[in-house]
């Protein structure tokens, strides 16, 4: 049994990302069922069925920001750091099939790092393991990923966005620091210094 004194934890739950997320999704759902359905819409030159953007933008927002609530009230474990290992929470929609945990046998170091999408800044919480180890399960590859951030497939597939969920950025570094203080700890200058 993991001794909780020295592990830290944080879980899946509502903070300022996720609750202008679904105020967003909300207010385009809001608009789009406001729209006269019979009528075109010109987007970019081009005459479209209002009907065929409120179905698409019904599913993109609607669905998106129903995941983003189910995730947040989930209450899942996000991120775990305790004797036994580094817990990295999965996807929502596939929690068990792409939640892991690395062993501290596999960890060499962890990196907090920053992914730049257009203006936003996403923070990322990076797991470095021992060279030569398979592909963590519930992963992709991640060469897309390699090719917009500059990071190794193997950090990417051992990563997870801090996104839906708060980190207490000392409280975690204190944690790994106690369990393994041969890694070595990265952190981008740009990383949020608390929660």
């Amino acid at each position: 049994m993991p001794d909780t004194d020295l592990a830290y934890e944080t879980r899946f739950g509502w903070n300022r990302r996720t609750t202008l997320t679904v105020a967003v999704s909300l207010l385009f759902v809001v608009v789009l069922l406001l729209m006269d359905p019979g009528e075109n819409v010109r987007v970019a030159g081009i005459d479209l069925p209002a009907l065929a953007i409120q179905i698409s933008g019904l599913l993109l927002f609607g669905a998106g920001g129903v995941l983003m609530v189910v995730n947040a009230l989930s209450g899942k474990v996000a991120l775990r750091v305790d004797r036994s290992g580094i817990l990295l929470g999965g996807s929502p929609a596939r929690y068990a099939a792409t939640t892991v945990t690395v062993p501290w046998q596999d960890v060499v170091g962890v990196e907090l790092w920053i992914q730049h999408v257009g203006l936003q800044k996403l923070p990322y919480v990076g797991v470095h393991r021992r060279p030569g180890l398979p592909p963590l399960g519930g992963t992709r590859g991640g060469g897309v990923g390699t090719a917009l951030t500059g990071k190794p497939v193997e950090l990417i597939n051992a990563s997870r966005a801090v996104n839906g969920w708060q980190l207490d950025t000392a409280a975690l570094l204190a944690a790994v620091r106690r369990h393994a203080p041969e890694a070595d700890i990265v952190v981008d200058p740009d990383f949020p210094a608390t929660r």
